[in-house]
């Protein structure tokens, strides 16, 4: 008897618990000597109102990042009714992200989670959010010793509890934000010593909806406070803005964001110093940025870099259909910082004058702005796919120079524009046959502009490009090239080869390229391509497979305005496994 109430008991559990999972495995070796060997598998196991996320790692190294063996993540959520509760590894995002975005974006090696508890009440016009825990977030930077661009050499510890409540009124809905850190901020001079930095975030938001148009508004002050001889001593104030507003119509829509985020201003040199300047914008806000993020692969190279502490910029997207067949996107954006800098007599950098608020193109205030659209086709049955773009940017890098006098001026700066034109096409032939193409054309222009003027006269205005030819001439524009071409089987396998060119190297830059055997064979020029061929096999419904080999060209990564450099891949293999259960 008791075996039998034992049995039913076990079964009654069984049935009302439920385990999923996925575990992915990637391996990687280049004949440079680079090599990775990572698997990550995530549980889900659901009883009730309970769930449990555990995710473990085992990493030999990894792609990006320190190794990891046994468990990466976890959490346990209790959800009934209108509370909710997480313990464990949080990613929570609070209105837009002006106050708390904490994200895992693996492709860059950025992990802001938290970790502690949160609890949520939530009913039809009220929620409520309350979070505590610890976030030690770890970051890439020149300033602190042992920088690599594989491995994070700068972590930085912060405590962190905070309330987030939103009441809705009809078609309003009005909300506020706190948020307070406690900081261990290492220091320069004796990596082991810490400086203890309080900040504090607070925010308003408000937003509207009906069918006709939608508006949100976030206001954010942020306070900082440095704990000198026992007591906390105001450090730092700033504020910031964020604005969004979609209009919809019958055949399209219009959908504008603004930013104004004046945390720090810091000199042109020190701006991305997250070493030495500190109590300003946090890496758990990761707020909204002015630019489009793009999908292909040459724009998102050069892509901008947004200064979180310091920069106005808005983005007007407009998207809609000329027909059933036909559709358009057509996006323009442009930022810049919120003062102009100069040198004073003794070349030290200094704010110079308080601009708009809205941007223009001042190189002084290190301004960026893009026009991209693109044209989107469905014909023949919809069995032909055509999207054909077009982008148009520039971007003002850095400010190496600029002195001012009452008859004179002498302005230096880097700057990168480039014109990108990219296409894809594909084509379903029945029976799961397909083919796909991708073509990405562009002209980029990189150098340093010298700009002199005297008693209102130009004196010299010329841009010395960073691109040689093979005899080391100076070249005014760089063409970049991508293409690749992909045939498949639905739904059990693809194969795709890829073609990454440049025409011209960079100068300041080696060159160390391994032979690849694939380049050799097509008989290109090694230097100046990047060819790889991947293979693609669903072994299963849930079981993928994949293998590539050749070589990858690396270069800027960016994900909503955090970049990062990926190196070179040079002759190698890269094997995934992929599985859900």
């Amino acid at each position: 008897m008791k075996r039998i109430i034992l049995f039913i008991t076990i079964s009654s559990i069984y049935a009302q618990m439920s385990f999923t999972g996925n575990t992915e495995t990637r391996i990687g070796e280049s004949s440079s000597g680079y090599y990775y060997n990572e698997t990550l598998i995530n549980t889900n196991l659901q009883y009730g109102a309970f769930t449990n996320w555990i995710q473990l790692e085992y990493s030999d190294p990894p792609e990006l990042g320190r190794s990891i063996n046994g468990v990466r993540k976890l959490r346990l959520e209790y959800d009934n009714g209108p509370i909710q509760l997480k313990l464990g590894d949080l990613y929570e995002i609070w209105g837009r992200g002006l106050v708390l975005n904490s994200v895992d974006d693996q492709s860059i090696d950025r992990d802001t989670a938290i970790r502690g508890l949160t609890l949520i009440y939530n009913i039809d016009s009220f929620s409520s959010q309350f979070i505590a825990g610890k976030a030690d977030i770890s970051q890439s930077t020149i300033n602190a010793l042992g920088f690599n661009n594989r491995k994070h050499n700068y972590q930085v510890s912060h405590n962190l509890y905070g309330l987030n409540i939103q009441k809705l009124f009809g078609n309003h809905n009005l909300g506020f934000s706190f948020l307070q850190g406690l900081e261990k901020h290492p220091v320069n001079t004796f990596p082991s010593d810490t400086i203890d930095i309080k900040n504090q975030l607070h925010s308003l938001n408000y937003s509207y909806m009906n069918s006709l148009f939608d508006y949100y508004v976030e206001y954010i002050m942020s306070r900082s406070y440095e704990f000198e001889e026992e007591t906390w001593k105001s450090h730092d104030n700033g504020k910031g803005m964020y604005g969004n507003l979609n209009l919809y119509f019958n055949l399209f829509s219009l959908n504008l964001e603004y930013i104004n985020y004046r945390y720090a201003t810091i000199d042109p040199i020190s701006r991305f110093n997250i070493v030495d300047y500190y109590g300003h914008n946090q890496p758990y806000q990761n707020p909204p940025v002015a630019v489009y993020i793009h999908e292909n692969i040459l724009m998102n190279r050069i892509s901008h870099q947004t200064d979180f502490n310091n920069e106005v910029g808005y983005k007007a997207e407009l998207i809609g259909s000329f027909s059933e067949n036909i559709e358009f996107l057509s996006i323009f954006s442009q930022s810049n910082r919120t003062h102009s800098w100069a040198m004073d007599e003794n070349y030290m950098w200094k704010k110079d004058q308080k601009l708009s608020s809205f941007p223009s193109f001042n190189p002084v205030a290190m301004p960026f702005k893009e026009f991209y659209t693109e044209l989107t086709f469905h014909t023949l049955q919809n069995n032909l796919f055509i999207k054909l773009g077009y982008a148009d940017m520039k971007d003002i890098v850095d400010l190496l120079q600029n002195t001012v006098t009452d008859t004179s001026q002498s302005l230096t700066y880097s700057i990168s524009s480039a014109k990108t034109v990219p296409l894809n096409l594909s084509y379903s032939f029945g029976n799961g046959w397909s083919i796909e193409s991708k073509i990405e054309l562009q002209w980029l222009k990189k150098g340093y502009r010298w700009y002199e003027e005297k008693n209102n006269q130009i004196i010299a205005d010329s841009l010395m490009s960073i691109f040689l030819d093979d005899d080391g001439k100076r070249l005014d524009q760089e063409k970049n090239t991508f293409i690749s071409f992909t045939v498949s089987k639905s739904p059990k396998w693809s194969l795709t080869l890829t073609s990454d060119k440049t025409s011209v190297k960079e100068s300041f830059l080696e060159n160390n390229s391994v032979v690849n055997p694939l380049e050799k064979l097509l008989g290109i020029n090694q230097e100046k391509n990047w060819v790889n061929v991947e293979f693609v096999y669903h072994l299963t419904s849930t079981m993928r497979f994949s293998l590539l080999y050749g070589s990858l060209k690396g270069g800027l990564l960016c994900a909503n305005g955090v970049c990062r450099i990926i190196e070179p891949f040079d002759d190698g293999f890269k094997v995934g496994l992929s599985t859900i259960f």
